[in-house]
């Protein structure tokens, strides 16, 4: 049996976000060396699911690239 990782279901999530046209994300840490790996992933995968609940509005900055 596989376990699931928090960065497994992130990089799954890009995985699908990106055959529908993503191309990058970042992320910046205040302070990398107090984050472990699989914690940023934990926090990414919350805001995610935040806001496919309808808990969170995405932010519009006009400067995506979308065709």
């Amino acid at each position: 049996m596989e376990s699931r990782t928090e960065c497994g279901e992130l990089a799954e999530r890009f995985r699908k976000m990106a055959e529908d046209g993503l191309l990058d994300v970042k992320f910046f840490l205040s302070n990398p060396a107090e984050a472990a790996t699989e914690q940023v992933c934990e926090e990414v995968n919350s805001l995610y699911r935040a806001v496919d609940e309808g808990r969170l509005t995405p932010l519009d900055f006009g400067d995506s690239h979308k065709r």
